[in-house]
């Protein structure tokens, strides 16, 4: 793959050593699943009840325990949270035999945990994945969905509350990770088909998976960098939780849920939050990279979002409806000193049925419609004070309806189909405003129509008398767009499983095709040629093409009846190649784009993580590392060439926890045209470090459940970036309440 990445800088980022043991007598093996679904159910625990003996279920809900003495007295124990123990003699229980859990409710923290009856993410080609539960979050005491990122390998987040938090992974633009919120593609939400992480708050979310990597046939369309799968809470009980967050800037959130039953298995919800802020630093011309930068009182924003569902659950499937609104106010000056204003009001109404139905198994249909209007307000003011402004505005609607059924054959081999249709229609009014006298100097009504079929074909098999267990996975993806074009994007995977009681070692690999489509909105602003004047051309941008693979592998050591560590280390090698992409060279001081659609990067590197669990009784450990070579920086600026981090998590019985976070990024560069406009130079961020802390306690009072946290992200203030508020030292203060 031609990586240029040093061997003893690879070697110190992870450590694979552990004590290995080989040799059980007795064998025991299994299948956990939900008793309703038959999905698989991942982590559950596996035990001996005498001989105190046991393990967990792996990805695909399978099992495997070993011994050296007599069990003919002993007892089967299987149990996972929310649903009910199993408990089974070991004289009666058949090798290789399938267990079935039932779901049940947990009345203490109101959260019903369900077995997805489709779970698209396990079907996807083997690649690198980490998952953060709502345990992890509440342990850690995270308050920041950023912050949930900062100890994935290979991701990033930028932004800040002005523009939304937006995600990056391997070294990608944030328009190249597929975000998904309960099965719903938010992306189109966000600016610049890029979404905004901070409309989902870290209190509603179950769980959150990362899979890194361009290879993703059923969720990754268009998605080189990868895919984050959020999961929310569900609940059938009637709750209410208020949340406020208060820190620098003059940053206010406020939060709110609540949830409240109809019947005993139709529930409606309703999730909002509000947040302000007033950053009080800006760029001006020459300070757009310089560490210090002039006040600037002016900026302020304020954004909004809403959220409420019905869901309707039955004996055979889940009937759900949404609406997500995302209401955004962005004031600032731009670099020439001159008035800029963005307004996004969006809309995203969504209905999905997950189940079997009319004789019809293991389906998922969902309809999304999405209602948006954009406008953007460039002032601009002559020296001899005649004022021009000049107003984009954008009405949209967007119409996507997805099909996915699964087929279920032999010895757990299934294939998934996955078929989309995609309406996209945008109106584009440009309007010209000299000294108060409007004019419309462009209007235009477009529309695009695609089609999508996908599939994905996983067959897996054991070898007969071991532990070894082998994984393949075949997936091809056809778009089809209605002036004619189409694309034809393969996939394929392999994984190979090692499996004892105390540990297990699983190395896979991939390679595939991606493609990504510009909605008309995003092509309408990538075309843009230059934000001084009226935009009154628009040039449709082909789809960009991705060529990627990757090598990697996972280990775990589990926990045994010594009480020893356990531990997960993943270490994996990825290589990306993009064509089609826009070249953008930006002017700061003209605010002149050049561009043009020929651009062809070359992104690879390498990534690691290690965790540690119970290290010192209530104390977990984690690391991760991440290095990045990217070959065209005009493409992918400020990409850091280098990112580690270490983290501590504290949690005590008291209700008391301490986090702290470590993390280090390298220099980062890009390819800029300089003021004079005469040529191209290298801007560069420079190294630096920084440290986030939280101190929290978790409290009942009366019933109710609190949760006091005072946090510090940046305290160092190493950055010197000050532009990107995450960069920036900034304090915080929240008090939650859950009734």
């Amino acid at each position: 793959m031609g990586f240029k990445i040093d061997t003893v800088r690879l070697i110190s980022m992870l450590m694979l050593l552990s004590t290995l043991t080989f040799g059980q007598d007795i064998r025991l093996s299994g299948k956990v699943v939900d008793a309703k679904s038959d999905e698989p159910l991942v982590g559950a625990d596996v035990y001996l009840k005498n001989l105190k003996v046991g393990t967990t279920t792996d990805r695909d809900g399978l099992f495997i325990l070993n011994a050296s003495t007599d069990l003919s007295g002993d007892t089967l124990m299987v149990s996972f949270v929310g649903y009910q123990a199993f408990r089974q003699a070991v004289s009666s229980f058949s090798d290789r035999s399938t267990i079935k859990l039932t779901p049940m409710v947990i009345q203490q923290d109101s959260i019903v945990v369900r077995g997805e009856r489709i779970d698209i993410v396990r079907q996807e080609i083997p690649h690198a994945r980490s998952t953060v539960t709502f345990e992890e979050i509440e342990t850690r005491g995270i308050s920041e969905i950023s912050d949930i990122f900062k100890i994935v390998p290979s991701v990033r987040v930028e932004g800040n509350d002005i523009s939304g938090r937006q995600i990056q992974i391997r070294g990608s633009n944030s328009d190249e990770v597929n975000v998904y919120v309960d099965g719903i593609l938010i992306n189109n939400l966000g600016l610049d088909n890029a979404a905004d992480l901070s409309i989902v708050p870290t209190e509603n979310i179950e769980t959150i998976e990362v899979l890194s990597g361009a290879n993703l046939a059923l969720l990754g369309h268009g998605a080189f960098g990868g895919v984050v799968n959020v999961k929310t809470k569900k609940s059938l009980d009637r709750s209410l939780f208020l949340k406020t967050k208060q820190g620098s800037f003059e940053t206010q959130y406020y939060i709110g849920e609540i949830n409240y039953p109809l019947r005993d298995n139709v529930v409606l919800n309703y999730f909002g939050q509000f947040n302000g802020v007033k950053p009080g630093i800006e760029y001006f011309p020459g300070e757009a990279r310089a560490e210090e930068k002039s006040e600037n009182d002016a900026v302020e924003t304020s954004k909004q979002n809403h959220n409420v569902s019905l869901d309707y659950y039955s004996k055979k499937g889940q009937l759900s409806a949404r609406f997500y609104g995302y209401f955004l106010d962005y004031e600032k000056l731009s670099i020439d000193n001159n008035p800029f204003q963005n307004q996004r009001d969006n809309m995203l109404f969504t209905g999905s049925y997950t189940g079997s139905l009319l004789g019809l198994n293991d389906f998922d249909l969902r309809v999304n419609y999405l209602k948006g209007k954009d406008e953007r307000r460039r002032d601009r003011v002559s020296s001899v004070g005649v004022g021009n402004v000049f107003r984009d505005l954008y009405d949209v609607n967007n119409l996507a309806v997805r099909f996915l059924k699964k087929f279920e054959m032999k010895k757990d081999n299934e294939i998934q189909l996955l078929a989309e249709y995609f309406h996209d229609e945008l109106e584009s009014d440009v309007k010209f405003d000299i000294n108060g006298v409007e004019s419309s100097v462009y209007n235009a009504l477009l529309y695009e129509n695609r089609w999508s079929v996908a599939g994905v074909a996983a067959f897996s098999d054991q070898i007969p008398n071991s532990n070894i267990e082998w994984k393949t996975h075949l997936g091809m993806r056809g778009d089809f767009v209605a002036t004619g074009d189409n694309y034809v994007s393969p996939t394929a995977g392999f994984q190979v499983e090692f499996r004892e009681p105390e540990w297990s070692v699983a190395p896979y690999a991939n390679y595939g095709k991606n493609v990504k489509f510009h909605s008309l909105l995003s092509n309408a602003y990538d075309a843009l040629q230059d934000i001084s004047a009226d935009d009154t051309t628009l040039i449709r941008l082909k789809p960009e093409e991705s060529n990627a693979g990757e090598i990697g592998v996972e280990y775990r050591k589990y926990r045994d009846e010594s009480n020893t560590v356990a531990m997960q280390a993943k270490l994996a090698l990825f290589r990306r190649t993009v064509f089609n992409k826009l070249v953008t060279i930006q002017n700061f001081a003209s605010q002149v784009f050049t561009q043009a659609q020929v651009g062809r990067n070359v992104t690879q590197g390498v990534e690691a993580s290690v965790r540690f669990n119970s290290v010192l009784s209530n104390l977990d450990l984690l690391g991760s590392a991440t290095i990045l070579d990217v070959e065209q920086l005009s493409l992918y600026p400020f990409k850091p060439e280098t990112m580690y981090s270490i983290q501590g998590i504290y949690s005590g019985r008291w209700g008391g926890y301490i986090t702290s976070t470590l993390f280090y990024e390298g220099k980062s560069k890009a390819l800029l045209e300089d003021d004079a406009g005469t040529g191209v130079i290298e801007e560069n961020i420079d190294p630096f470090f920084d440290v986030d802390f939280s101190v929290g306690y978790r409290f009942r009072l009366s019933g109710i459940r609190f949760n006091l946290q005072a946090a510090g992200y940046n305290v160092l203030d190493n950055s010197g970036f000050q532009f990107y508020l995450l960069k920036k030292q900034f304090f915080q203060v929240s008090l939650s309440a859950r009734l």
